[in-house]
Formats: C-alpha cells, sequence, structure tokens
C-alpha cells in the first residue's frame, strides 16, 4: 500500500465523521428507561498453526493465559445518571474503528514489507531455501568457501565445528587428522598455546578421522555460533569462581553440541589412535562418516538459520584484493602467549604456483592434500585472562584467555594481495568490511582465521623479514 493510498483512507474517515456529526448531533437522548446492560463476554480463540520450527501456535497462546486468567472483553454497566440530552456516540464510534482499521492495515504493510524485503532483520528469518539458491551457471555453491561444485542436498544444512587441538609443545599432535578437509580453520588461543576449531560446511562430507579431539572453551563455542554451527568437542571446561565456563555457555546460549566423551571408545562414533603418543588427550578423534546418524539421534534441527548464519561473499574467479602486495605474513596472537609456556608466532607465505598461502605451522606431512589456503583473515579481538583457581584440585591455577566478539581490527590476504578491514558482530552475524566501509569479497577457497588480542600486543605483520 503506497503513502498516497494511505492518505486517501484517512481523509475519507475524516469526511464521513464531519458528516455523522451534522446529521446525528442531539438525536438521541436518555430519557427512556434504561435497560440492564450486561456484560458481554468475547474469548480469543486462536486458530492453531504450526511454525517452521515446529512450535504450535496454538498451544502457545493457549498456555499464556490459564482458563483464569483468559482475555475477555466486556461493555461495564451504567449507573443511573440524572437525565439529560446527550450527543450521540456514534461519531466516536465511528472514529474509533477507523483508527483501528488504519493500524490494522499499515501494520499489516509494513509487516509484509519488513518480511519480505529486509533480511537483516533478526525477527523474521528469511527462509534458507530462499538464501542458500544454486548459481544458474554454476550450480550448487559451498557458503563456507565460495566453490562450486557443492553437495546440493547441503546448501540450506548446517555446518559442523570440531574442536582440534594444536599444542605446539607436543609435536605428536601434528599432523591433525582432516585439518587439510576443513573449510575453514579458526586458531586461537587457549591455556598456554592455541587450539583450531575445523568447520565443515556439509555435515554428511566429513572424513573419517578428525583430531586429536580436545574440549570446549568459550570463545570457540561462541564463534562457531557465528556460522549457527553444531558444536563437536571432547570434554569442556568447567565454571568456578570468577570464570565462566564451557557448560554454562552451553546452556545460557542453548547450544546443539556433542561431547564425545559421553560415547563409547569404539570407533563408531569417537575413538582413540595411540600410533603416535600415549598420552590420551591427544589421541581421541571423531568418526566424521558417522556424524550424519549423530546428528539424526541428538535430533538437532538442521536446517539453517538465516538470522544467525554470517553470509561470506565470494568473487566468482579469483581476484586481487587491492594493490598492496602480500607474499607473506607473521601473525602474534598476544604478548602474554608468545612470552608464555610454548611461544609461538604463526607464519604464513604465498605460493605463487597453486596461489595459496602455505604454513608449517600444522605441520606439512599432509600427503597429496597439503595443506594450503585461499584466504587468510586475522582478526583481532578484546581478551581478558581470567584465573581458576585450585585447578583440578592441584592447589594452582589455571589461566584461561576469553575473547569478547567485540570487532575491531583486522586483515585478509588472498591471490598474494591484502587489504585492511574493520570486523564486526552484528545481529549474531560476523560482518567483514574495509577500512572504508564497502564489503570485502573472499576469493573461493578455504579459509583461514587467525584470533588474536586488540588489548595484549596481539599484531599482524605483512611481508617482514624472516630474521625478524
Amino acid at each position: 500500500m503506497s503513502d498516497k493510498e494511505l492518505d486517501e483512507i484517512l481523509n475519507e474517515i475524516k469526511n464521513r465523521s464531519k458528516s455523522e456529526d451534522n446529521n446525528t448531533a442531539d438525536t438521541f437522548s436518555f430519557d427512556t428507561p434504561k435497560e440492564e446492560v450486561k456484560p458481554v463476554e468475547r474469548t480469543v480463540t486462536p486458530t492453531a498453526k504450526t511454525t517452521d520450527f515446529g512450535i504450535n501456535d496454538d498451544a502457545f497462546l493457549t498456555n499464556r493465559h490459564s482458563d483464569s486468567e483468559r482475555i475477555t472483553y466486556s461493555d461495564e454497566s451504567r449507573e443511573d445518571k440524572p437525565k439529560k440530552k446527550s450527543k450521540s456516540k456514534k461519531p466516536l464510534v465511528i472514529i474509533v474503528s477507523a483508527v483501528i482499521l488504519l493500524a490494522i492495515l499499515i501494520g499489516v504493510y509494513f509487516g509484509v514489507v519488513a518480511k519480505k524485503g529486509d533480511a537483516t532483520n533478526p525477527t523474521v528469518p528469511l527462509p534458507a531455501t530462499e538464501v542458500f539458491t544454486k548459481d544458474e551457471k554454476r550450480g550448487a555453491i559451498n557458503p563456507l568457501t565460495g566453490e562450486d561444485g557443492y553437495n546440493e542436498a547441503a546448501l540450506t544444512k548446517r555446518p559442523v565445528a570440531v574442536v582440534v587441538e594444536n599444542e605446539y609443545s607436543t609435536e605428536s599432535v601434528r599432523p591433525q587428522w582432516g585439518m587439510n578437509k576443513a573449510d575453514i580453520v579458526l586458531e586461537g588461543e587457549s591455556e598456554y598455546s592455541t587450539r583450531t576449531l575445523l568447520f565443515f560446511a556439509d555435515y554428511t562430507n566429513v572424513p573419517s578421522q578428525v583430531g586429536p579431539a580436545r574440549s570446549a572453551r568459550p570463545p570457540f563455542i561462541r564463534f562457531s555460533q557465528l556460522f549457527d554451527s553444531i558444536f563437536i568437542h571432547a570434554g569442556l571446561s568447567k565454571s568456578k569462581g570468577d570464570y565462566v565456563g564451557a557448560d554454562s555457555v552451553f546452556e545460557s546460549d542453548n547450544v546443539d553440541h556433542v561431547n564425545l566423551l559421553s560415547y563409547a571408545e569404539d570407533g563408531k562414533i569417537f575413538g582413540r589412535d595411540y600410533s603416535r603418543t600415549s598420552t590420551v588427550e591427544h589421541t581421541g578423534y571423531l568418526n566424521g562418516e558417522n556424524v550424519p546418524e549423530l546428528i539424526e539421534s541428538n535430533k538437532f534441527n538442521t536446517t539453517i538459520d538465516t538470522s544467525k548464519f554470517s553470509i561470506l561473499e565470494f568473487n566468482n574467479e579469483v581476484q586481487d584484493l587491492s594493490s598492496t602486495k602480500a607474499t607473506s605474513v607473521h601473525f602474534t596472537w598476544s604478548d602474554v602467549y608468545s612470552s608464555g609456556k610454548c611461544p609461538k608466532v604463526g607464519k604464513f607465505y604465498y605460493d605463487t604456483d597453486s596461489k595459496k598461502y602455505t604454513t608449517e605451522d600444522f605441520d606439512s606431512s599432509y600427503g597429496e592434500a597439503d595443506l594450503r589456503f585461499e584466504n587468510l583473515i586475522f582478526l583481532l579481538d578484546e581478551t581478558e585472562y581470567v584465573v581458576k583457581e585450585n585447578y583440578k584440585g592441584s592447589g594452582k591455577g589455571e589461566t584461561y584467555c576469553n575473547y569478547n566478539l567485540s570487532g575491531g581490527e583486522g586483515k585478509i590476504l588472498s591471490n598474494g594481495t591484502a587489504v585492511d578491514i574493520k570486523w564486526s558482530v552484528e545481529n549474531k552475524k560476523l560482518v567483514l568490511k574495509t577500512t572504508d566501509g564497502k564489503a570485502v569479497k573472499l576469493n573461493p577457497g578455504k579459509s583461514y582465521i587467525g584470533y588474536g588480542s586488540s588489548n595484549h600486543g596481539g599484531k599482524i605483520e605483512i611481508n617482514p623479514s624472516d630474521n625478524d
């Protein structure tokens, strides 16, 4: 409905109201005996309807009001008053009715517009089938990599995110199982080392061995939810004192998650591989072939909720991000970590032949499918360090690193070029923009996300000297 049409309705209402005022004034009075006016009870009965999320609207509305609380509308009984002439209330009724009608029309109009045209409206998410559609020429596109040849049946399905360790002091944890098959690899600071989160867009195509699987930490849980992921982990940190652990976050944020330690170690869902080490915490793995069965048995909703899924934008073909050349990068997570128990600086190098970035940080022993990334995304966030006292009864404290998801500065590297960015979290989604406010487009392919600290010495160095 246009503004012109709304104005016409308002004018018509005004004209009718004036006409009624002229024709009915002083026509009625209360001189005749009045009959008792009994309250008329009108009960609103909602129509049963099941929403896309399986909630029965009838049950929902009925349960909001018990029989004793059910909404009723009644005409109040009028007490006898001195007899006198009174103007008719009909014009007032007409005006009130017209205003109500107009409000309904305006509400319907803007409700339809908001639902149909505002894709960022968090209260009215667009159906996944409207957001994740096939490209007419390229077919189904992987929403996490921008690559074609994707499983069409997985277009609207939620990804899974698996916690995998990367303890630099322990060589036996590398090469990580399944990391080279992940669509996105996030690496952030944990206790005295880093931990990774592997994202797989198609949960029906997860490698048969992913790991070493490790326990959940709040920052990784919350980052996974920017992509509406089903979170898979082996163990979890628990709240104590000032520290809010993964157990509390799972409950408060209503996260769909799987703790592998609650399953048998028979290899069907969770298993252990002792071929590289006898240290138990470095041996656990997820059998990705049975993830569909795992998700089904937990009765998780598998359809992407577009109100909390970050849409990454990709070029159709590989392009430079800017004129700034970036053939190497050094990434420091924080000065706390770099001077800690096992200090490390991430180092990545651009390979002109493959047009991808390589690294030795995760070991290059991945066979034919070496670990390479088309995109490097570095994000600096505000962090805080929280000590949990008397960790596991040892009498000593354990220091956890928390990320605030507050947004900040960063850089993206691709095709041997780099661009400075500003990142933020808006309406539960990750937003990447250039410093002048333009949307960032990645090149098709896998991405590495380095997640560091802006307020504790994290830094991104482009083309540094190897002697630094």
